[in-house]
C-alpha cells in the first residue's frame, strides 16, 4: 500500500482527521506526526520535532505532503499569532531540500477579518476583539488606495483610527508570512516541491490578502513556475491526499458539473472572491482531475447547489429557514445522474458554514442520500468543494472492501456534521451561550454539552432513512468550540471510529 506522510495545519478532524480518511477511501496509508509534536490551538507545534520527524518518515513514505504553516509556524492559528522573526523561521524550511521522495507543499496567505470579536480573539492577536473591524476597515483602504480607489485622506483616517503598536504588529507578521511562500515559490522553482498550493483563507476582493496574492501571482508568473492558487484552506490537505493517489495511479479522474441554477456557478459565494465556477474549476485542477462536459464520460458528476441570491451564514446571517432554497431542481438532477448509473456527489453551498437542511432532508425522503458518493455543506464553499470532490473521485482510485468502508464511514460522518450539527446544534449552542453570557470558546460551563451534542446527533441520525443503523457516541469539540465537532461512528453491525 502506498504510504503518504502528512504534516496538516493542525490537529483538528476537518484539516488532520479529514485528509486521514480521505487517504483511506483512496487506498492510501497516511501517517502524521505524534500527537506530542503537534500545536494545541494557540500553543505552537514543537517545530524541531516536526523536522525531525519528517526527516525519518521519509525514508519509509513514497510521498510526503507538508502544510508550511505546521512546519514553519507551528501551525495554522500560531501562524497568525506567533513573534518569531522572518530569519527565524526561514531556515525551518531546509528539511524540506533533505528529502528523496516527492514533496507536495501548500500554504495559505493568512486572513483578515474585518469584525470585532472577543471569541475569534482566541484565533487571533488579542486585540483583535476590539480593533478587529477597524483593522479590516485600515486593510481595505489600503489595497484600494494602490488601486487608484481611494484617497490618501481616507487612509490617513482609517490609520488614526487605530494604536500604532496593533499596526505595526499585524504587518510585521503578515510580511514574515509572506516571505515564507515567496521561499516556497523560490523552492518551486528550484524544483524541491513536486507539487505547491498557495491557497487563500477567507478571501474578499479587497484588503492586505488581496494584495499579497495579486503579488504573489505576479511572482509567480516571472517565475514561470506552476503553483495552484484559489480559495480555501481547511479542504486543501484532503484534496492533496487525493491528488497524491491519482498521480500514483497514473489516473486523472473526470468530473462532470451540473447546477441546474443557470445563474449561480456565477455567484461569488461568502468569504471568496471570485465566480464559484472559477474556484470549483480550480479546486478540480488541484485534484489532478479534469472537468468534462458529458456527464456518460465522468467518474464523477458532482451536482452543486449553489449560493443564494441573498448570501446566508449560519453563523453571522442565519437564514430564513423556511423560504424556497431551490432545494428540488438539485434533488431532481441527483435523481437523474443516480437513475443513469452515475457517480454522484453533491456540494452544498447554498450557505455559509453549513448545509441546507431542506436539500439534505429532501435527499434523504427520497432514499437518494446514501447512494451520494459524497456530501459536503460545511463553513466556506471552497471548504465544501475541495472535501467533497476528493471524497468523490476515490471510486475511481480505489474499489477494495476497506476503501468502500472508508467511503460509507466519511459520507454518514459530513451528512451528520454538516448537514445537522453546524445549521442546527450549533446555533442553539451558541444561543444558549450568548444567553448564559458566555463566549464562544470556551464553552465548557455549558452543563452537560458533549454529551447533549452526542445525544442530539444519534437522534437526529437514527431518525434519517439513511442513517437509522448508524451509531453516534463520544461526541466532543476540539478547542472548546462551536465551529468543529468530533464524534465517534459505529455502522450497523460494525465498530466505532
Amino acid at each position: 500500500m502506498t504510504r503518504v506522510a502528512l504534516l496538516p495545519p493542525d490537529e483538528r478532524p476537518n484539516t488532520r482527521g479529514y485528509a486521514v480518511a480521505i487517504g483511506a477511501c483512496a487506498g492510501l496509508e497516511v501517517v502524521t506526526p505524534p500527537p506530542a509534536a503537534m500545536p494545541s490551538f494557540r500553543q505552537p507545534a514543537d517545530t524541531a520535532a516536526l523536522a525531525r520527524w519528517l526527516k525519518e518518515i521519509s525514508t519509509e513514505v513514497d510521498h510526503v505532503v507538508v502544510s508550511l504553516e505546521l512546519l514553519v509556524h507551528g501551525g495554522l492559528i500560531p501562524s497568525r499569532n506567533t513573534d518569531d522573526r522572518i530569519g527565524q523561521v526561514l531556515p525551518r524550511l531546509d528539511v524540506l531540500r533533505q528529502i528523496d521522495v516527492p514533496v507536495t507543499a501548500f500554504g495559505v496567505v493568512t486572513r483578515l477579518p474585518s469584525y470585532d470579536n472577543a471569541a475569534r480573539s482566541r484565533q487571533e492577536p488579542a486585540y483583535w476583539a476590539t480593533h478587529g473591524a477597524r483593522l479590516g476597515a485600515l486593510s481595505t483602504v489600503w489595497d484600494a488606495h494602490d488601486l487608484g480607489e481611494a484617497t490618501a485622506e481616507a487612509v490617513a483616517a482609517a490609520r488614526g483610527q487605530v494604536p500604532d503598536a496593533y499596526v505595526t504588529d499585524l504587518v510585521r507578521r503578515r510580511a514574515r508570512n509572506h516571505a515564507v511562500l515567496l521561499a516556497a515559490l523560490e523552492m518551486a522553482s528550484d524544483g524541491i516541491l513536486d507539487t505547491l498550493v498557495i491557497s487563500s483563507d477567507d478571501t474578499a476582493p479587497r484588503g492586505l490578502p488581496a494584495a499579497e496574492r495579486r503579488q504573489l501571482q505576479r511572482w509567480i508568473d516571472r517565475l514561470g513556475v506552476d503553483v495552484l492558487t484559489y480559495p480555501g484552506a481547511d479542504e486543501v490537505p484532503s484534496v492533496l491526499v487525493a491528488r497524491v493517489a491519482a498521480q500514483v495511479r497514473g489516473i486523472a479522474p473526470k468530473i462532470a458539473v451540473d447546477c441546474p441554477d443557470a445563474d449561480g456557478l456565477d455567484r461569488i459565494a461568502p468569504y471568496e472572491d471570485r465566480p464559484v465556477r472559477l474556484g470549483l474549476a480550480n479546486q478540480v485542477r488541484a485534484l489532478g482531475a479534469v472537468e468534462v462536459t458529458d456527464a456518460d464520460e465522468a467518474d464523477l458528476v458532482v451536482v452543486v447547489h449553489p449560493p443564494a441570491p441573498e448570501p446566508g451564514d449560519w453563523v453571522l446571517d442565519p437564514p430564513d429557514a423556511s423560504a424556497d432554497t431551490g432545494w428540488t431542481a438539485v434533488a431532481d438532477a441527483v435523481a437523474a445522474h443516480v437513475a443513469a448509473g452515475r457517480r454522484v456527489a453533491v456540494a452544498d453551498i447554498r450557505f455559509a458554514n453549513g448545509s441546507d437542511p431542506q436539500l439534505l432532508a429532501g435527499l434523504d425522503d427520497r432514499g437518494l442520500l446514501g447512494r451520494l458518493v459524497s456530501y459536503g455543506g460545511w463553513n466556506t464553499a471552497g471548504n465544501t468543494i475541495g472535501t467533497t470532490l476528493a471524497a468523490g473521485v476515490t471510486p475511481a482510485l480505489s474499489v477494495t472492501p476497506r476503501s468502500q468502508e472508508a467511503r460509507d464511514r466519511f459520507l454518514a460522518r459530513k451528512i451528520i456534521e454538516d448537514g445537522h450539527y453546524l445549521p442546527v446544534v450549533r446555533r442553539r449552542l451558541q444561543q444558549e451561550a450568548a444567553r448564559r453570557g458566555l463566549t464562544d470558546p470556551p464553552l465548557d460551563e455549558l452543563p452537560d454539552v458533549h454529551a447533549r451534542i452526542t445525544r442530539d446527533l444519534h437522534r437526529w441520525a437514527t431518525g434519517t432513512r439513511t442513517l437509522s443503523g448508524w451509531t453516534v457516541t463520544n461526541a466532543r469539540l476540539p478547542w472548546s468550540y462551536t465551529f468543529t465537532v468530533d464524534f465517534d461512528l459505529t455502522p450497523p453491525g460494525g465498530a466505532a471510529t
